[in-house]
């Protein structure tokens, strides 16, 4: 089950966007050549910038609205997947006649790159962009631009921080952060040494959930963090930055990681050193799920609030909406649908690759062709 509320514009700075949705997705449209990029992307170590704005055409006679993502990366799985299902809705809305044409854009975390791109689309005409921004300052500018030219916005998942966009969807970041630092408070009955591994420095999703968490922690003086990393969402960066905590750390308590790949990551570090596993937050990642529940009898636990990967989706009809003339609240907030020890069986896909996340809208045909 899916659920939205919406809260007031003075409520955007507390949020960051991503969202919660059912594990069970309705079907949707598989995309074509458009989407190579992002197929391509769903290797964790696959960060080819895309050099200029892919197109599809839409219906005969040009007729619906011309839309735009404006990514800034496709270089983890849940920005392949999140990318692919922009690309899913925006071809479901062509056969229905809403959208002739779309664009995709990727800056590949250049945010000069991102700007340009910006610059671009605007000079294209397009009636709306979702954009997902490297920095939520920096873009301000140029999406405040994009206004004045009379082009619909909407930011999701790294939000920019503008009054001029029509709205910003996703799920309550800070909130994200605050459910696994309160689980790991609780694991830990207040008191015990911690790591933490964060995402991608600068963009608004990591300091909001780090932000979350840091409320949390400052509450428990017995809670000490001995150190931090940002490791960008990412399996082989959460491993090695695991790896690096645990040679210098040789008593570490808690792990509180604000994403699932890393978790991963961080699991198979610490069964490689030989090390005893500890209570550890994490993400709706098919191969973190998949290394808890293998080690649940060898003292794991977890917990995985999660950012489902079609956010982008939800901002694509949000933003149609608004080219509709509905009324739009200017914060759009998604629940956090969270995995836990006691239903984490229901979410794991073991037909599914690692690099998989499982909340997620695409139909098993679509997910087949992004996986292979």
């Amino acid at each position: 089950m899916r659920k939205m509320f919406t809260v007031g514009l003075a409520a955007v700075m507390a949020m960051g966007l991503c969202a919660c949705g059912s594990q069970k997705a309705p079907e949707t449209t598989a995309a074509p050549a458009v989407a190579a990029t992002t197929t391509a992307a769903a290797s964790e170590e696959e960060k080819e910038e895309t050099t200029e704005a892919q197109a599809s055409s839409g219906t005969a006679g040009g007729e619906g609205y011309v839309v735009a993502l404006c990514n800034y990366s496709i270089g983890n799985s849940w920005r392949a997947q999140m990318e692919q299902e922009f690309v899913a809705e925006a071809e479901k809305l062509k056969t229905e006649g809403v959208v002739s044409e779309y664009y995709i854009t990727n800056s590949n975390e250049d945010i000069n790159k991102q700007i340009s791109d910006m610059q671009d689309l605007i000079t294209k005409k397009v009636d709306a962009i979702v954009i997902t921004a490297a920095s939520p300052t920096a873009l301000a500018p140029v999406v405040e631009e994009a206004a004045e030219a009379g082009i619909k916005v909407v930011s999701f998942d790294n939000v920019v921080e503008t009054d001029e966009q029509v709205a910003t969807v996703g799920i309550d970041e800070k909130e994200f952060g605050r459910i696994g630092a309160e689980w790991l408070v609780d694991k830990l009955d207040g008191k015990g040494r911690i790591v933490v591994l964060n995402g991608i420095a600068g963009t608004a999703t990591d300091s909001l959930r780090w932000g979350g968490a840091e409320e949390v922690f400052k509450q428990y003086p017995d809670i000490e963090i001995l150190g931090s990393a940002n490791a960008s969402w990412d399996y082989a960066q959460g491993k090695a930055a695991m790896e690096s905590m645990l040679s210098a750390y040789p008593e570490i308590d808690g792990v509180w990681s604000q994403g699932g790949a890393m978790t991963q990551g961080a699991i198979d570090a610490f069964i490689a050193a030989g090390r005893d596993l500890v209570p550890m937050t994490s993400e709706g990642n098919n191969g973190a799920i998949r290394a808890w529940i293998e080690n649940k009898d060898k003292g794991l636990s977890c917990i995985a609030p999660s950012n489902p990967t079609y956010t982008s989706a939800e901002a694509l009809r949000v933003v149609i909406k608004a080219l509709n003339g509905e009324d739009i609240p200017g914060n759009v907030v998604m629940d956090i649908e969270t995995v836990t020890e006691e239903n984490v069986d229901q979410y794991y896909r073991p037909d599914m690759p690692d690099s998989f996340w499982v909340l997620t809208e695409l139909d098993d045909a679509t997910l087949q062709k992004l996986y292979k």
